[in-house]
């Protein structure tokens, strides 16, 4: 396994047609990859997974000190998405996940075995651990044999579309909000200061300064506790993703330019929520918006047939009332041993 530094190199000819013949999110097309490199602290690197000859996965890592162990550590982790792994295997989601099983359940073990090799080899003792954040109820079994230290972490919020359409999935929801939720929509639908657009991120005309701005205000609005600390893309991150195929906008625009903004990641089997900016109430920012917004994603993913949408980790009550369900992840701080 070649562990690469994307600031540093070209893309590799084989990283798109690996991502999309494994059927993995587009959150690892290289550009981000290579714009996460540059924005992140610590040395970020990643790695393809090899079958024989066959791109198996992706790694995506960083390479970090734990303040106050003084550990040396690679931290591997979805850096995009708080929801995923930073093992990518074929189909794109851990199998604990995965509607249809995912992955076969040997190749999970085998990954972590080879990323394990590859640091041992390229590090020796510099580096004391591993840390593999998101790990989900299957493939926790499998990092849990040597020195680990295991932590719960906020759960992964999902939901699972077994609906035949949109009334079907309303009739799953409490009365109360069922109602809400259908006025929402009708009302913001019928206000002429308000234009709703969704489609193609390229193509929305979104400046990612002004996304930027918005997504941060609404993370400081929304973060009261001291831990997990709070996440935000920076604005280089948003001109990246916003230009990404496979990405879609979801925007609010009023007399006075963009009232919230949003984007999802699309993917056959599990679109995944990205992050969500608003002004503050008043002036042209209405309430509502942040329900509207997951009435018409949800309408879409379950038009669009798609069998799972991941929700990300915040708001979980809120998104528990629309049907979400949580689903439990743990953090596992390993020993790397020599």
């Amino acid at each position: 396994m070649d562990l690469l530094d994307p600031t540093g190199t070209a893309t590799p000819p084989w990283w798109g047609p690996a991502v999309r013949d494994a059927e993995l999110h587009s959150v690892l097309d290289w550009p981000v990859m290579r714009t996460l490199a540059s924005t992140r602290r610590g040395p970020f690197l990643t790695g393809a997974l090899r079958d024989g000859g066959k791109v198996a996965g992706l790694v995506t890592l960083r390479l970090r000190r734990i303040p106050g162990l003084g550990l040396a550590v690679a931290d591997v982790e979805s850096m995009l998405i708080g929801a995923l792994p930073g093992i990518a295997l074929a189909g794109g989601l851990p199998g604990t996940l995965h509607p249809s099983g995912g992955p076969a359940p040997d190749l999970f073990p085998a990954a972590v075995r080879t990323l394990e090799e590859s640091l041992r080899q390229r590090y020796g003792r510099r580096l004391q651990a591993v840390m593999y954040r998101h790990i989900y109820r299957r493939e926790l079994p499998h990092l849990l044999h040597g020195v680990s230290v295991v932590r719960a972490g906020a759960p992964a919020l999902l939901l699972r579309n077994t609906f035949t359409d949109y009334d079907a999935y309303l009739r799953t929801l409490r009365k109360s909000r069922r109602v809400d939720q259908q006025r929402l929509v009708r009302n913001i639908d019928a206000d002429p200061s308000l234009t709703v657009a969704f489609g193609p991120a390229a193509e929305a005309g979104i400046d990612a300064a002004t996304m930027h701005r918005l997504c941060t205000v609404t993370a400081r609005r929304n973060h009261t506790q001291r831990w997990p600390p709070m996440r935000v893309w920076p604005q280089a991150l948003f001109e990246t993703v916003l230009r990404q195929p496979g990405v879609l906008a979801l925007s609010y625009t009023g007399p006075n330019g963009l009232i919230a903004a949003t984007v999802t990641f699309d993917h056959p089997v599990a679109p995944i929520l990205g992050p969500w900016g608003a002004l503050p109430l008043g002036g042209d920012r209405r309430s509502g918006l942040w329900f509207d917004h997951l009435a018409r994603l949800i309408r879409w993913g379950i038009e669009q047939q798609r069998p799972l949408i991941v929700g990300g980790k915040g708001a979980q009550g809120p998104k528990e009332a629309l049907g979400f369900v949580p689903e439990p992840q743990w953090t596992v701080l390993r020993r790397l041993t020599p």
